[in-house]
């Protein structure tokens, strides 16, 4: 009878502490993200703002996102050129290998009795550009998507790194791993060359075209989590690896500055050549080559970008396309990218401020915000545009607030965006608006490296972010070139080293009470 009324206690107070133990299984769940995992075209992010991870309490929206992307995206890799199910011309699966997308087969006078085997139709029937509209085949040999998705891996891993207080961790790891089986492992790396991308297939075809140089643009990416781990003093990335991946990246420099189909792509007037830039200027980067990338980067905005953009902000190499939407952000996205690697190895250059006709990158973002993309049936690819306008408001100011404006107004939960992450801090630091009343410098003290030259925020007043009584805007009378946070409370505080420590030691002690609580509620029932 004793025994039984113990229990009953024991059970008592087992359920009593339930809500400590939901408490504890809800604080341990990963970070959520609130919005939906996007590739961008492409970006470059600072690995100096990055790597020094000063990051405001506004931005603990953008982070959690940058983690659950991560996440994400570990799920899947690593990556490898060499898991595709179909093998190049040379064949070598360790040379990469894409076919052209907007490339279909014709087969009509092929003059075949029988049905042609998939195989067959790639080497027999004459292939003709359909432009805009995909060959679902092009996925077959997956390996621009592979690679897409690990450089995003690579860029997320990185920033999520940075969240830590240590020198080693899982997401540095994850790096060192997809370095290694993309790049360095002789049993799955890849050949330093796209001789293979985007081929031109049928009976004359078999070979890479210059197109196909778009499908290594997201090494700005991969050049980003590397100099950021590398700034951050990961003991994962070792003087071995960084060797040996820099030797690739020279050969693969060598490639892209001989190949023909890579001088075809250096050579065209439109995103081809600002993104064949990213890609060059990227490399070097990753190599060290700081004057070559320099060179590289006001080699385009001296010469091709000047032709790019209208006067009117808009672009009428990308207008003309079947999907006139999706180019026109997507050569935005590569001359931010080059912008911003410029900008990185040069902070003196003005080259957010160089003119095309009289236009700048700013201009042409605008341009394309007046754009319905319903009107050429693209509202499937309306996410495109918002880094665009984040990056303009972050670099230019938003004093009338058209910026954020026309965020809101989309519904796109941009303050939770990993964009807005690198965004912020560009505000924080150039306190400039172009186009601002004040004319007045920014002081030295504010370190606007990354501001146009003309315009500037309050005078000995440098624009910060989350500081007290002064909320973070895009266009704020006292901030105008800082991002609103809308619906997104300061609250929290910020990811400081003390913070995350306070959090760690609740989180065990926590973690404790939850295996005593099992235990317990075993032992009594």
């Amino acid at each position: 009878m004793c025994d039984n009324t113990f229990q009953r206690r024991l059970r008592r107070a087992a359920l009593s502490l339930l809500p400590l133990l939901l408490a504890n299984i809800l604080i341990a769940q990963p970070a959520v993200a609130t919005n939906p995992f996007i590739s961008y075209a492409n970006d470059f992010v600072n690995p100096d703002t990055a790597a020094a991870a000063q990051y405001a309490s506004d931005l603990i929206g953008a982070q959690d996102t940058v983690i659950a992307w991560a996440e994400e995206m570990n799920q899947y890799g690593p990556w490898s050129v060499t898991s595709k199910p179909v093998t190049p011309p040379s064949g070598d699966k360790h040379d990469y290998m894409s076919w052209a997308p907007y490339h279909w087969p014709d087969c009509s006078k092929v003059g075949n009795k029988t049905a042609l085997t998939p195989a067959q139709i790639r080497t027999t029937c004459p292939y003709v550009v359909r432009d805009g509209q995909v060959n679902p085949d092009r996925s077959i040999p997956d390996d621009f998507q592979e690679f897409f998705n690990m450089s995003d891996a690579i860029l997320y891993n990185a920033l999520a790194f940075t969240f830590q207080n240590e020198s080693s961790s899982k997401y540095s790891q994850n790096i060192v791993k997809y370095i290694k089986t993309w790049f360095l492992d002789p049993s799955t790396s890849m050949n330093p060359n796209l001789n293979y991308a985007q081929m031109d297939l049928g009976p004359t075809g078999q070979k890479g075209t210059f197109t196909g140089l778009l499908d290594l643009r997201m090494l700005a990416k991969i050049a980003s989590g590397v100099l950021i781990i590398r700034k951050r003093g990961s003991s994962d990335w070792t003087a071995e690896i960084d060797g040996q991946f820099v030797a690739w990246c020279k050969r693969y420099i060598t490639w892209i500055q001989t190949a023909p189909t890579a001088k075809e792509a250096a050579a065209a007037k439109n995103n081809h050549g600002t993104y064949y830039v990213n890609q060059l200027m990227a490399l070097m980067l990753i190599v060290g080559d700081t004057a070559g990338a320099t060179q590289a980067g006001r080699g385009y905005f001296g010469s091709l970008y000047k032709s790019q953009i209208a006067s009117n902000g808009d672009q009428p190499l990308e207008a003309s396309r079947t999907r006139p939407y999706h180019y026109r952000n997507f050569n935005i996205a590569g001359m931010i990218t080059n912008a911003r690697m410029l900008k990185y190895v040069d902070p003196a250059s003005n080259v957010w401020n160089t003119t095309s006709n009289g236009a700048t990158i700013q201009t042409a973002v605008d341009f394309v915000m007046t754009i319905n993309p319903a009107a050429t049936q693209e509202t499937n690819v309306t996410e495109e545009i918002y880094p665009n306008v984040e990056a303009v408001a972050a670099t230019y100011g938003d004093p009338q607030r058209k910026y954020v404006n026309f965020l809101q107004a989309s519904g796109f939960p941009y303050a939770d965006d990993p964009s807005f992450l690198w965004d912020q801090p560009i505000a924080a630091v150039s306190g400039s608006s172009t186009g601002s009343s004040s004319d007045a410098k920014p002081s030295p003290s504010q370190g606007a490296v990354d501001s146009p030259a003309q315009g500037s925020g309050a005078a000995g007043s440098p624009s910060s972010i989350g500081t007290a009584g002064s909320p973070s805007l895009i266009g704020a009378a006292s901030s105008p070139s800082l991002i609103t946070v809308a619906g997104n409370p300061s609250s929290i505080g910020p990811l400081t080293s003390a913070n995350r420590a306070a959090t760690a030691r609740a989180v065990q002690s926590l973690s404790v009470l939850h295996g005593i609580l099992l235990v317990l509620m075993w032992r009594v029932w």
